[in-house]
C-alpha cells in the first residue's frame, strides 16, 4: 500500500482565488517584492474568474468621460446615492466606511489605475440604478469598458505574466483550498485538495479572493434573504461558475474570521437557461426588454409594472414572489432586436472584440445574432405567428401551470391600447419615456410598437427565472482588507478582497448596488490588501 505524499508549497502571500481580485492583489504584492502563489479550483481557463464574462461596467465618479458629457458628479453626491440605494443598519460600520472609500478613490484607484494599463470605456455613459421607492443613481456612471470585464481582468493578467518579478508569482490551477492553517491565533499558511492529492502552503499571509456562494445552488437556498422573508423560488439558475462555492468563507470562518449577510445576494430577474450550458443550471442573464408586457405564470400582468434599469433588487424580490417562482415577458421580433441584451462578455461580441462599426450597426439595427440565437436555442424562448399559437407553445415547455389564452390575449390587448389613448397614463411607458429622455437610453429603446403589430412579429415570449450572479455579504474587512474576527480584531495573516469580502467590510452595498461596483471593488480592496501586506 503507498500512502499519497502531501505537496507543499512555501511562499510570502498565498491567494485563494485566480479572479479579478486575486491578480490585482498578487500585482500589488509583485511591485512590492513578495513571492506570491495562486490557488485556483478551476482549471487554467478560468483564470480571470467571472470577470472574464461580465459586462465589464466600472462605477467611477466625476470621471473624464461623466465630465465630457457635462454630467456634474461628485464624492459627496455618489455617497449619498449609494448609501441611499444600499440602506445601511445602524451596526454596519464597516459597510459604511467602505463605501466612503469606495466612492472616493473609484477614479483614481479604479479608472485611472486601469486606464494605465490600457483599458478604455465608450463614450456614453450609462444610467442604471436610478432607484424607484429608494433612490439611487441621481446621474448616469455606469462605464461601459471597451473589451468588456474580459479586457479588463486579462489586461491585469498581462501586466502580471510581463512583470520584471514574475518569477515570484505561481499558479496553482485545480487546487481547492478547504483549510487555513492557523499557530496561536495567526493564520500562517492553507491546505487543500489537488485532485486526490492533498497540498499545504506555508505562507506569512493569506489571501480570501475566491468569490461567494452564487454557484451552489444549496448554499444559496440555505442562506435565501431578499429581505422580506420571501422563500426561495422553485427555481434558481446558476449565472456563476460552480467553483464559487462558499467553501473558501467557511475555511475562513472556521479560523475566527467574522461573516456577516452571506444571504444577501445580487442577483438577476431575467435569467433564462443556457442554449449551450457548460454547468447544470447554468443561466444567462438578460437585460428584459423594457418595452415587452411582463405576466405571471398564468398571463397575468405583473401590476405594478416592472421595468429594468431603476431597481434590480426589488425585480428579483417581486419574480421571487410571483406564483411559481418564474414570469413571462411578452414581446415581438421588432422590440427584441432592439431592446433584448443579455448581459455578459460572451453576448457581446462586437464590444468583447473592440469592434466599433459592428457595435455601431448593433445599437441602431438590432443584435440579429443574439436574438436568433437565444430564439433559436434556449429552451426558455418561444415564437409564434399568433397569441393562440403562442400560448400553444409556451404551455408545451413543462411548466407547473397553464398559461391562460384569454387571460394573456386581454392583458395584450389592454397593454397595446395604451399606445393609441394619450389620456390612459400606464406606469410601464411612462417610465419608459422617462428614460427617453437620456440619449444613453433612447439609442436602445424601441419606438412604440403594439405588440400585436402584424408588420413587427412573430410574437416572442421568454419564461424568465432568478438567476445567480454575486454575493453581496461575506468576510468582515477594515479599510487595509485585513479580516476581522467577531470581537473586531483584525487575524494576523489574514486578508479577504473582493466578493468574499463582501465587496469590501462584509457588505459594503448593503441591500443593492449601483451596478458597476463591483469589479471596481475588487479593485480596490484588492490593493489596499497588496498595500497592507507590503507594509507589514
Amino acid at each position: 500500500m503507498t500512502l499519497a505524499m502531501t505537496q507543499r508549497h512555501q511562499c510570502d502571500v498565498a491567494i485563494v482565488g485566480g479572479g479579478i481580485a486575486g491578480v490585482t492583489a498578487a500585482l500589488g504584492l509583485l511591485d512590492a517584492g513578495k513571492s506570491v502563489a495562486i490557488f485556483e479550483t478551476a482549471g487554467p481557463e478560468r483564470f480571470g474568474g467571472s470577470a472574464l464574462e461580465s459586462f465589464g461596467g466600472l462605477f467611477f465618479v466625476d470621471s473624464p468621460e461623466q465630465r465630457r458629457m457635462r454630467i456634474a458628479d461628485t464624492p459627496e453626491r455618489a455617497l449619498k446615492d449609494w448609501e441611499s440605494f444600499a440602506q445601511f443598519g445602524p451596526d454596519e460600520i464597516w459597510p459604511r466606511k467602505w463605501a466612503a472609500h469606495l466612492v472616493e478613490r473609484a477614479t483614481p484607484d479604479g479608472r485611472d489605475w486601469l486606464r494605465a494599463k490600457g483599458l478604455s470605456w465608450l463614450p456614453v455613459v450609462l444610467w442604471v440604478e436610478r432607484g424607484l421607492d429608494v433612490p439611487g443613481n441621481s446621474v448616469p456612471r455606469f462605464h461601459l469598458s471597451w473589451g468588456t470585464g474580459k479586457r479588463v481582468v486579462t489586461q491585469i493578467i498581462a501586466a502580471l505574466r510581463t512583470h520584471p518579478q514574475a518569477q515570484r508569482l505561481k499558479t496553482f490551477f485545480n487546487h481547492r483550498v478547504e483549510r487555513l492553517e492557523t499557530k496561536g491565533g495567526t493564520v500562517v499558511g492553507c491546505s487543500g485538495k489537488n485532485g486526490g492529492e492533498d497540498f499545504s502552503v506555508e505562507a506569512s499571509a493569506v489571501v480570501i479572493a475566491a468569490g461567494g456562494i452564487g454557484g451552489n445552488l444549496a448554499q444559496v437556498r440555505r442562506y435565501w434573504d431578499p429581505g422580506g422573508g420571501a422563500k426561495p423560488p422553485e427555481t434558481i439558475l446558476l449565472g456563476t461558475h460552480p467553483s464559487a462555492d462558499g467553501r473558501a468563507l467557511e475555511a475562513a470562518a472556521s479560523a475566527g474570521a467574522q461573516l456577516t449577510h452571506v444571504g444577501r445576494m445580487w442577483n438577476y430577474a431575467g435569467g433564462v437557461r443556457h442554449p449551450r450550458p457548460e454547468w447544470p443550471d447554468h443561466g444567462v442573464s438578460l437585460v428584459p426588454p423594457k418595452s415587452a408586457l411582463w405576466v405571471d405564470a398564468t398571463g397575468k400582468r405583473l401590476t405594478p409594472p416592472i421595468i429594468s434599469g431603476f431597481d434590480t433588487h426589488e425585480m428579483v424580490r417581486r419574480v421571487a414572489r410571483a406564483p411559481h417562482g418564474y414570469t413571462w415577458q411578452i414581446l415581438n421580433r421588432r422590440i427584441a432586436l432592439k431592446e433584448l441584451a443579455a448581459s455578459g462578455a460572451d453576448w457581446n461580441p462586437a464590444v468583447r472584440e473592440r469592434r466599433f462599426l459592428r457595435f455601431v450597426l448593433d445599437t441602431l439595427a438590432g443584435n440579429k445574432w443574439l436574438v436568433n440565437e437565444l430564439t433559436a436555442h434556449s429552451p426558455d424562448f418561444a415564437t409564434a405567428t399568433s397569441v393562440d399559437q403562442l400560448v400553444e407553445r409556451m404551455n408545451a415547455m413543462n411548466n407547473p401551470v397553464r398559461v391562460d389564452l384569454h387571460v394573456l390575449e386581454d392583458e395584450i390587448k389592454s397593454f397595446d391600447a395604451t399606445l393609441d389613448d394619450p389620456a390612459w397614463v400606464d406606469a410601464q411607458r411612462k417610465q419608459i419615456e422617462t428614460l427617453r429622455e437620456y440619449r444613453g437610453d433612447r439609442l436602445r429603446l424601441a419606438k412604440n410598437i403594439a405588440i400585436l403589430d402584424p408588420k413587427a412579429g412573430p410574437l416572442i415570449a421568454i419564461r424568465e427565472h432568478v438567476v445567480t450572479r454575486k454575493s453581496l455579504g461575506g468576510i468582515v474587512t477594515d479599510l487595509q482588507s485585513r479580516a476581522l474576527d467577531a470581537k473586531g480584531e483584525p487575524i494576523a495573516g489574514l486578508y479577504a478582497v473582493g466578493e468574499s469580502a463582501g465587496f469590501g467590510g462584509g457588505g459594503s452595498h448593503g441591500w443593492r448596488a449601483l451596478e458597476g461596483t463591483f469589479l471596481l471593488s475588487c479593485i480596490i480592496t484588492a490593493r489596499r490588501a497588496a498595500e497592507a501586506i507590503a507594509k507589514g
